[in-house]
């Protein structure tokens, strides 16, 4: 607002922007940035809010953004823009209705609202009964609108007034007004009552939620160019508490209403302008440049530098604190995100040095909770109660005992009564945690390495394992101070030495040791070596550098390398799975690791500390924008004591928390749907739809969709960049994708049918999605695939199927009509004239000579021959003479007419006929008939046979027909008629085979390829 600009030019005119004494924050850390290097468009925030869909909205002097953690829509004053805005130098005002989810904003000094689902702007002008020019808007407690109005524009001289204005639903009533003074500094603020404070150049207003005055408070005034102003800038906390920010004072101070009293605070030369209560009810203050926190204890903390640490700014336009309580604080170069709460992780044994300082190595705990750890750059043992006492132990040693210690004793275990810790120094040593006493055991000054790792446990039956090679490890009875050594000389083949850490498995008498180079060795304490893992053996590792070590629960052991990731080892010791920075282990050199509660890991590394889960098999990473005292951690650095509290060293200090608090620190973030795209193959065109202007029901995919793209968010604004998502397609996927911070999929060419999309995310401190998302996605059929289309060419084929067979069965019908109609005319008309001409034949011969008479038998002959010739014709081509039982009748019909009156007699066995009824066609009992009737007339002629013998059987692939006689052997048979070459092309046309035998008198076979 023009208030700002005038504001800030009367600051730097009196010279006010001093540099004060800053209070530090204890974390720094938990400061994010927006700018323009994260994607923000333009730097000048002039202010901001968040509507119901918990996108971020910000005002500036080029437009509206809206941001979604990922993508930012910007809303100006381009034609060419299809999220076109008449106005676009937003002034402030910023805010949403809750009923509606629509954006009120005040750009160009007039009066806008935005409907993001249609993305249009209502204008609210002196038809709403605005009076002239509006310089703020508010959104009160109770959910009313206010407005303060100017007509300085259009009122003559001396006359203009300010108004103060509330929305009834259609128009702007007018609730008081005033005249203007020369300058028009005015703010509206409401109190936790829904009264309204209105602030102007002649003093303070106070109005009850129906805008009428109630009170006038003269809260301090200024000199403005030789006019006294009374305006003060206000502000009232949860608890109803008033306090203002005095041009003239300047600080912090509170105003009590009833009394009419006054008390400064803070006292700072600071302008302020902005404050902003947290759910923790802290207030947060902002001048021009400074931001400063008020504890409900009335502690103040300075920000300042912090903010100017991370980048530069000139000016604080606007403070904001969105649904996932972050705090924003709007400056002219970006934005700041700042986590309200408390600190993920707390600094213990911390150096005020920047970059490396204290570190740490060895921590253990003693019988009173108090935790030790030995500060390795000052070679000092460090320790803090219970009570919060942090000091140091001293340690009775000489200067060349200490100087062993600060250089081998990187492992502490306490006794069985936590009263004395062990460490190896020059050898090994007892420390009495109470004065600094130390007991020593020279007889090991030869199993210590100088400046080596020298690991050492406390096993479960109470003695302590330590040793730099297979043939020093010794087991050290600590109630009776006796050692033996676990393996005889004899039983070493390769004295394996270098050792950095010592793991006791769950599983008795079992120890797993972690080498320097030689890679993973599992002991026995019996006095063997059972196993060995090396990058050569099979399993393998990733290295044969170990750093660390924790058996699980079910029996397997991660290993955390030198340089090659961590490592997990199946309990059966046959599959090895290694995960590296490519999985988003945050460094491959893994120093320490341990295992919560939740079937979590927690591994340090030389660039973070990161939590696994063994289930999801994610990482979620932290740095030291998170809270930690440094990025590099220690070897021989981590431990949790009996309390639940984990701790890690590091470069500077231990790092302490809770698991379970880490993961509980903010409210689960939320999942929203932002869109689908897809690309159309058959009209090569694609196609999105925003789901955050309609709503989602299914996504329906055509066959067509050559891919498609889902775009979601996760609206959890602090390091935004490290929330990370995973998805499954149930009805496609069998198991969960992760993704990494990518909040979008494709899918290309899904086959047809049902599916549901699901996704869930974490944000960056790892707190799981309040639900995870199920999209409903249906492909549907290609058309050619669906049902109704394959019965349509189901019926379709049947159709023309059906009309060929009716075709065909009329074909066929009208030709059995035929074949009776033709064999009926022979029979009737031919036959009967062939019949009449041999008895007229006949009756001539008798009056005939005798020449005559040979010829007319000749006649007679030919004459009954053609009747028999048409007779077998008729009865070939008869339709009602078609089955195999017709055929074997006509046979013997025709051996009696032909056999018996040459006194031949014939036997016909045709017992193996198995379907006497079966139906043959026209030419296949033609042929057959006809080399049947050849072959007996070959007999009249040819044979002097006494007997004929017809036989039919039938075979699995066929059946055969035998005609033979007992007639004497010849030497040759002629024939005339159809011949015996007739006879084979007509079995030819059977498909079957002719085969004569001239033996024994003359047999004729015929194989038929069907059965009779």
């Amino acid at each position: 607002m023009k208030f700002f600009g005038i504001l800030f030019v009367l600051v730097l005119q009196v010279g006010l922007l001093l540099v004060v004494h800053s209070f530090y924050a204890q974390n720094p850390s938990q400061i994010d940035v927006f700018t323009t290097e994260q994607g923000l468009p333009y730097r000048d925030i002039k202010s901001i809010t968040q509507d119901k869909n918990e996108f971020i909205w910000m005002g500036t002097a080029v437009g509206l953004l809206r941001y979604d953690g990922y993508n930012i829509k910007t809303y100006n004053s381009n034609k060419s823009n299809p999220l076109f805005i008449e106005k676009e130098h937003i002034m402030g005002g910023l805010d949403i209705d809750d009923a509606t989810n629509e954006l009120w904003y005040i750009a160009n000094e007039e009066l806008f609202k935005l409907n993001p689902l249609t993305d249009k702007a209502i204008t609210y002008n002196k038809t709403h009964n605005i009076m002239g020019s509006v310089l703020f808007f508010l959104k009160n407690k109770d959910g009313s609108f206010w407005i303060v109005s100017d007509d300085y524009k259009t009122a003559k001289k001396g006359k203009a007034k300010q108004y103060l204005q509330k929305f009834n639903g259609d128009r702007f009533e007018i609730k008081y007004s005033i005249l203007r003074g020369e300058v028009d500094y005015t703010r509206l603020i409401s109190d936790s009552n829904s009264h309204i404070l209105w602030s102007t150049s002649n003093g303070s207003l106070k109005f009850d939620p129906d805008g009428n005055l109630e009170a006038k408070f003269n809260l301090s005034s200024f000199k403005w160019f030789g006019t006294d102003l009374k305006f003060n800038i206000s502000f009232y906390d949860s608890c109803n508490i008033h306090y203002y920010f005095p041009q003239k004072e300047r600080g912090i101070h509170i105003f009590d209403e009833d009394n009419l009293t006054h008390k400064r605070i803070l006292d700072k030369p600071i302008q302020f302008y902005n404050a902003i209560e947290d759910y923790q009810k802290h207030i947060w203050f902002s001048g021009l440049d400074e931001l400063y926190r008020m504890s409900p204890e009335g502690e103040f903390t300075d920000y300042t530098v912090q903010l100017k640490a991370r980048f530069k700014y000139s000016i604080i336009r606007d403070l904001f604190i969105d649904a996932n309580k972050l705090l924003w604080v709007a400056t002219d170069n970006g934005s700041f995100k700042i986590r309200i709460g408390d600190e993920l992780f707390k600094p213990l044994f911390k150096s005020k040095n920047e970059g490396w300082g204290n570190t740490m190595r060895g921590i253990f705990e003693d019988k009173n909770g108090t935790i030790f750890a030995k500060c390795e750059n000052n070679n000092t043992l460090l320790y803090k109660t219970l009570n919060g006492e942090v000091d140091t132990l001293q340690i009775q040693l000489d200067k060349v005992d200490l100087e062993a210690i600060q250089h081998t004793a990187n492992f502490f275990v306490v006794d069985n009564k936590k009263e004395h810790v062990f460490t190896l120094g020059e050898t090994l040593m007892k420390i009495n945690l109470k004065d600094g006493s130390v007991k020593r055991y020279d007889e090991f000054r030869n199993y210590v390495t100088f400046k080596g790792q020298n690991p050492l446990i406390k096993l479960r039956d109470g003695k302590l394992f330590f040793g730099q090679s297979l043939s020093q490890l010794v087991l050290f009875d600590i109630e009776n101070e006796t050692s033996t050594l676990l393996f005889k000389d004899s039983e070493i083949e390769d004295d394996i030495s270098n050792y950095m850490y010592f793991e006791e498995s769950k599983i008795d008498s079992l120890i797993w040791i972690g080498t320097q180079n030689d890679g993973l060795l599992k002991v026995h304490l019996k006095g063997c070596l059972e196993k060995k893992f090396t990058t050569k053996t099979t399993p393998y590792i990733s290295r044969n550098s170990i750093r660390s070590l924790e058996e699980d629960t079910d029996g397997s052991l991660w290993v955390g390398t030198y340089g090659g990731g961590l490592d997990h080892i199946s309990a059966d010791g046959n599959r090895v799975k290694t995960f590296t920075k490519s999985q988003q282990l945050p460094n491959n050199n893994v120093v320490g690791l341990l295992s919560d509660d939740a079937n979590g890991l927690w591994i340090s590394t030389y660039n973070g500390l990161s939590h696994f889960d063994k289930t999801t098999k994610i990482f979620q990473n932290y740095y030291t924008e998170d809270g930690l005292t440094h990025y590099e951690f220690n070897y021989a650095s981590s431990f949790k004591d009996s309390r639940g509290h984990f701790y890690f060293g590091g470069m500077n200090g231990l790092n302490t928390f809770k698991p379970e608090d880490i993961f509980r620190e903010s409210n689960p973030p939320k999942l929203r749907l932002l869109s689908a795209s897809r690309y159309n193959n058959q009209n090569k065109s694609s196609f999105t739809e925003d789901y955050i202007k309609t709503k989602f029901t299914v996504l329906e995919l055509s066959p067509y969709d050559q891919y498609f793209e889902i775009n979601w968010t996760m609206p959890s604004y602090f390091q935004n960049q490290k929330n990370t998502y995973s998805t499954k397609l149930e009805g496609f996927e069998d198991r969960w994708f992760y993704q990494g911070n990518s909040a979008s999929i494709r899918y290309n060419q899904l086959p047809a049918g049902d599916y549901i999309l699901k996704i869930k995310g974490k944000d960056s401190q790892g707190i799981d999605s309040a639900s995870m998302l199920s999209i409903p996605i249906t492909v549907r059929q290609i058309f050619y695939k669906k049902w109704w289309f394959m019965a349509l060419i189901f019926l379709t084929l049947a159709g023309i199927a059906y009309s060929i067979f009716r075709y065909r069965l009329q074909q066929a019908l009208a030709m059995e009509r035929l074949r009776t109609k033709i064999s009926s005319d022979l029979h009737d008309d031919v036959g009967s004239l062939l019949s009449g001409l041999a008895m007229q034949t006949e009756l001539m011969e008798i009056n005939a000579s005798e020449t005559d008479k040979f010829k007319l038998q000749k006649i007679a002959g030919i004459s009954r021959n053609a009747i028999s010739q048409m007779r077998d014709l008729v009865w070939s081509i008869d339709s009602r003479r078609e089955t195999i039982e017709d055929l074997l009748e006509r046979m013997r019909e025709l051996a009696e007419e032909l056999l018996l009156p040459k006194d031949i007699s014939f036997q016909m066995d045709s017992f193996s006929v198995k379907n006497p009824n079966k139906k043959l066609s026209a030419p296949t009992k033609q042929h057959i008939f006809l080399i049947y009737k050849e072959a007996i007339t070959n007999i009249l002629r040819h044979s002097d046979a006494t007997h004929v013998t017809v036989t039919i059987t039938n075979e699995t692939k066929g059946s055969w027909l035998i005609i033979k006689d007992n007639g004497n052997k010849k030497e040759c048979y002629t024939s005339t008629g159809l011949g015996l070459s007739n006879m084979t092309m007509r079995a030819v046309n059977l498909k079957g085979k002719l085969e004569f035998d001239k033996e024994s008198g003359f047999e004729v076979k015929l194989f038929l390829p069907f059965t009779l």
